[in-house]
C-alpha cells in the first residue's frame, strides 16, 4: 500500500481509467486525490506483476466501526478503475493475497454505485472468490432522460413547454432585469463563475436550511474539492456548467461531469425569489439543447425530486447501491441487519 503522493501509483490508475467505459473516464487519479481525505492506493496486481485493478482507499467511520472505503468525490457515484481484460479469477487470487487481505482489512465498502457499473460484474464475484460477502444497501432508483431518443421523437420539448418556456424569460426579465446565460467547463470557469453559483445556493431552498444544505460552492470544502479537480486537464474539461443570470444576479445554475456520451448533473439550484418563474427549468431546458447538439446521448441526473424530473421527461434508471464487504460468513450474517438499517 502506498501514499497516493506516489506518481507511479497515480499513473496505474490513469492507465487503468482509460480502459474503462468511456462514461465512468472521470476515474482518473486527481478524482481520487482530491478533497480532504488521506488516500492511500492498493494495486492488486497479476502473476506477472500488471496491474488489475487500483483500490483508492479513505478511511470511515460507521457508528463504531473503523473501516476503509473506495474514496473519491461521493457525487456523482463512486467505483474503481479495473483493467478491461480482468479475468475474475486473476482479480480474486490478487486479493486473496495477505497484503491485500490486510490493507481492505475484514470489512471494507463501496458506495454509492450504480448497480450496472461493469466492474460489479468482476469485483463481486472475485471478492466472493477471494472470502468476502457483499452486502448490498439500496440507496434508490437513479433518474436518466435519454436525450438521444427525445430528440429523435422530434416532439421534446413538447410545443407547449416550448410555449411556456417563452413565457417564463419574459416574466423573469421583466422580474429581475435582462436574461443571459453562461456555459463553461473547468478548463475555462473562473472564480465568479463558481462565486456565482455560491449565491445561488445560499439564495436557495437547499441554502437556507439550519444545517447548512448539502452546498457544492458555498461550502468551502466541498469548492475546493470540484476547484482541485481541475489540476488534471483532462478531468478539467470533463467539468461542465452554466449560471442563468438576470441583470446582474446569478438566478440558477447547472453543475456536473460529463463523461463520455453522459451527463452527470450532480447539482442543480435556483434563486427562491424567483421560484414563481422557474428559472431552474428554463435553465435546464437550454442546457440540455446544448449537451445534445454536443454529443450527449444521456443524462444520469442522480435520485430524487421525481416529480420535476418525470415531467422533463426522465425515467428510473439503474438502481443506486451501497455496498459493505465482510470477510467470513459468519460476520456478514452479524453486520447485514445493522447495513440494512443504515
Amino acid at each position: 500500500m502506498e501514499e497516493f503522493a506516489d506518481s507511479r501509483e497515480g499513473a496505474i490508475i490513469d492507465t487503468l481509467a482509460a480502459q474503462l467505459d468511456p462514461k465512468l473516464a472521470f476515474l482518473r487519479a486527481r478524482w481520487f486525490s482530491s478533497g480532504t481525505d488521506a488516500i492511500k492506493v492498493a494495486i492488486a496486481h497479476d502473476q506477472l506483476g500488471v496491474p488489475l485493478a487500483a483500490f483508492p482507499l479513505a478511511d470511515m467511520r460507521k457508528g463504531p466501526f473503523a473501516l476503509r472505503q473506495i474514496g473519491g468525490g461521493y457525487w456523482p457515484l463512486r467505483s474503481l478503475p479495473i483493467a478491461s481484460d480482468c479475468h475474475i479469477s486473476s482479480l480474486a487470487a490478487a486479493m486473496a493475497c495477505p497484503d491485500m487481505k490486510r490493507v481492505l482489512g475484514k470489512v471494507w465498502r463501496l458506495g454509492p454505485v450504480a448497480a450496472d457499473d461493469p466492474a460489479l460484474a468482476t469485483l463481486i464475484p472475485a471478492a466472493r472468490q477471494a472470502g468476502w460477502q457483499a452486502l448490498h444497501r439500496s440507496l434508490g432508483m437513479l433518474f436518466t432522460l435519454n436525450l438521444a431518443d427525445l430528440n429523435a421523437s422530434g416532439d421534446w420539448p413538447s410545443t407547449k413547454t416550448k410555449r411556456k418556456n417563452r413565457w417564463r424569460k419574459r416574466r423573469l426579465e421583466e422580474e429581475g432585469g435582462a436574461l443571459r446565460t453562461e456555459f463553461f467547463t473547468g478548463a475555462d470557469w473562473t472564480a465568479a463563475h463558481r462565486d456565482a453559483m455560491a449565491a445561488v445556493e445560499a439564495s436557495s431552498w437547499l441554502g437556507k436550511r439550519l444545517d447548512g444544505g448539502d452546498t457544492k460552492f458555498r461550502d468551502p470544502v466541498q469548492r475546493q474539492f470540484w476547484e482541485d479537480l481541475c489540476d488534471d486537464p483532462q478531468l478539467a474539461k470533463m467539468l461542465f456548467g452554466s449560471v442563468l443570470w438576470l441583470g446582474d444576479t446569478p438566478a440558477a445554475f447547472t453543475f456536473g461531469v460529463a463523461a463520455g456520451d453522459t451527463r452527470y448533473y450532480i447539482a442543480n439550484n435556483y434563486d427562491d425569489r424567483f421560484t414563481s418563474f422557474g428559472p431552474g427549468r428554463v435553465l435546464l431546458y437550454d442546457d440540455f439543447e446544448r449537451a445534445a447538439q454536443t454529443g450527449t446521448a444521456q443524462v444520469n441526473w442522480g435520485l430524487g425530486d421525481a416529480g420535476y424530473k418525470s415531467e422533463m421527461g426522465a425515467q428510473t434508471g439503474a438502481e443506486l447501491h451501497d455496498i459493505l464487504f465482510v470477510r467470513g460468513r459468519v460476520l456478514a450474517r452479524l453486520l447485514r441487519p445493522l447495513w440494512d438499517r443504515g
